[in-house]
């Protein structure tokens, strides 16, 4: 079996950071269905698993093969984050929320970074040439952009209610 190039090596990070990301979005959809967070993530969650989906394709083109043992320890390490990520992990609902959508923040800034760097590799791999690398960027960016939204509106919820609760 020949040893996998940087580039397999990258991707299945990434791809493992995605699985990761996928189980945190999933969990929240599920758990904040109600919430005024509840119809972005929904979207949101549609998004992020088409996005793993295309990276998982990318490593076929480059013709790699996904790592089972990177996307398994991402999915336990999430499982493991949920108690953390949880009220009782953090104190209140509130602040779970945020916390969740912060750890879901710094999944697409990651995934900003994977698709910007594959962007100034694909001029030299014919492999990677015909991805259209400024489209997924440009819908990382709106990502980016609606977790800030429900991020600053839950750091209002959870953290004017840590002071009103303290007065």
């Amino acid at each position: 079996m020949p040893e996998p190039q940087p580039i397999e090596i990258y991707l299945n990070d990434h791809l493992a950071g995605a699985t990761g990301a996928c189980e945190v979005a999933r969990n929240a959809t599920e758990k904040y269905a109600t919430t005024p967070h509840g119809e972005f993530l929904r979207r949101f969650i549609v998004e992020v698993e088409e996005d793993r989906a295309t990276l998982e394709e990318m490593i076929r083109t480059i013709g790699g093969t996904p790592n089972p043992l990177k996307q398994a320890g991402a999915w336990i390490m999430e499982k493991v984050s949920r108690f953390k990520l949880s009220a009782g992990g953090t104190g209140s609902d509130e602040t779970s929320v945020l916390l969740t959508l912060e750890t879901l923040c710094l999944g697409v800034e990651g995934k900003i970074c994977l698709w910007t760097a594959l962007q100034e590799l694909s001029g030299d791999r014919t492999d990677l040439a015909s991805i259209d690398f400024g489209q997924l960027i440009t819908r990382a960016r709106a990502q980016r952009d609606g977790l800030e939204r429900e991020r600053l509106a839950a750091a209002r919820a959870a953290l004017r209610h840590t002071a009103d609760a303290s007065r």
